[in-house]
């Protein structure tokens, strides 16, 4: 995974270095929400940070979008495309060897994780990345600090023996040292509560009429996080359809992607998604 010294509260400067160079740019992009909450506080980053608004919905088996007339480029938010700008959270090789998109800002990449040292990776949210990419100062109550962590469940990694110097190693590289003290001073049954009231399993989905709706409370959310979380009241229309598969790794696999391969992803060691147009 390789060394990098640490700083406390900003991201550690030679892993930033590595990032995409549009990461550090001042182009604007149409981003693109997928079905959770991860996503979605990803978006309202890059809204909060560079201006930039949701025009997009992609649900793993289409994708939808509100304004075609948008020259915007896409930038996908916690999804794992194979192709074009992401902030992504996914392990995206099967083997050490396979091909990334270059374009991916997710560390998984950037360190070289795959099938081959999957108990490496980074396993926390695609929202607590950006987060620090950005340099935002954490959220200044407990209560905010957990919710962060309790995206994409990103606190499990701290209290599973196996896993915890490598969950620690990457709050330190995000420049978090302050929630491994919070780590250490909160239970794990706290955290499910946490997930629990704030109900942070709930899906984004489009209703009948094109309209994105959820039952995530978004005002809680937003008043914990000190981040104005919001779904884009517009209509969305179907612009491409695509066929979403899963399957259990063989042992076999090449793990060379064809063109066809939307988006993939390694679930867990022995499981992968993706999707094909």
């Amino acid at each position: 995974m390789g060394e990098f010294l640490f700083h406390k509260y900003i991201m550690n400067e030679q892993l930033k270095s590595k990032f995409p160079e549009w990461c550090s740019g001042s182009e604007h992009y149409a981003t693109v929400l997928t079905n959770d909450i991860d996503s979605l506080l990803g978006c309202a980053i890059e809204k909060r940070v560079k201006g930039n608004k949701i025009n997009y919905f992609y649900d793993f088996n289409a994708i939808y979008v509100a304004d075609k007339n948008d020259p915007l480029e896409k930038l996908g938010i916690d999804l794992a495309w194979t192709v074009g700008k992401v902030f992504d959270n996914h392990v995206t090789r099967l083997n050490k060897n396979n091909t990334i998109n270059p374009e991916s800002a997710n560390l998984n990449s950037i360190l070289d994780v795959s099938g081959d040292n999957y108990f490496k990776k980074y396993a926390m949210s695609t929202a607590i990345l950006m987060w620090s990419y950005y340099d935002l100062p954490l959220p200044s109550t407990k209560l905010g600090k957990m919710l962060l962590l309790s995206v994409d469940s990103g606190f499990l990694g701290h209290y599973d023996y196996r896993f915890k110097n490598t969950h620690n190693k990457y709050l330190r590289m995000l420049g978090f040292e302050e929630l491994i003290d919070l780590l250490n001073d909160t239970s794990k049954e706290e955290f499910r509560e946490v997930q629990s009231k704030f109900m942070l399993h709930k899906n984004i989905e489009l209703d009948k009429s094109g309209h994105l709706q959820t039952e995530l409370p978004l005002s809680l959310l937003s008043g914990a996080l000190e981040t104005e979380l919001e779904l884009p009241s517009c209509t969305f229309t179907l612009q491409t359809q695509y066929i979403s598969k899963g399957r259990q790794v063989q042992g076999d696999e090449i793990g060379n992607l064809s063109k066809n391969v939307v988006s993939f992803a390694l679930t867990n060691r022995n499981y992968y998604k993706f999707t094909i147009s």
